[in-house]
C-alpha cells in the first residue's frame, strides 16, 4: 500500500504486524494508520482483488484439512495430525497479515473531519 502523499510504502510488513503504526489502539481498530515517511493519517477503505483471491483459497485449504481429517489421523496418528493443523493455522495467519498489509486500498483522511 502506497501513501498518497508522499507515493511510498505507508507501512513495511513489520510494522503493520506488531504495532498500532502511530495511531490509538481505537483508531486502529477502526482501520487508520500514520504513514511511516510523512505521517500523514490515512484510512483503509478496502482491499484488492487478490486478497479475496487468496482468502477464498484459504477457506477451500482449511475445508479440505477437516474433510480428510479422520484419514490423515489414520494414517499419520494423532501428533502428526496436530502438527499439520498447527502448521497449516500459522501459516494461514501469516499469509492473511501479508495479504492485508499488501493490497490494502488506502485514502488520505483530513484530521478534522475524522469521526
Amino acid at each position: 500500500m502506497n501513501c498518497p502523499s508522499c507515493n511510498q510504502s505507508a507501512s513495511s510488513f513489520l510494522r503493520n504486524t506488531f504495532s498500532r503504526q502511530g495511531v490509538s489502539i481505537t483508531q486502529s481498530a477502526k482501520g487508520y494508520l500514520k504513514c511511516q515517511h510523512c505521517g500523514t493519517l490515512l484510512r483503509i477503505t478496502g482491499f484488492g482483488k487478490q486478497f479475496w483471491y487468496f482468502f477464498t483459497g484459504t477457506f477451500i485449504v482449511l475445508a479440505a484439512f477437516a474433510l480428510l481429517y479422520r484419514r490423515l489421523m489414520e494414517a499419520a496418528g494423532t501428533g502428526a495430525t496436530a502438527a499439520i493443523w498447527i502448521v497449516i493455522v500459522l501459516a494461514v495467519m501469516l499469509a492473511v497479515t501479508f495479504g492485508l498489509w499488501k493490497n490494502a486500498k488506502v485514502e488520505k483522511v483530513d484530521e478534522g473531519a475524522k469521526s
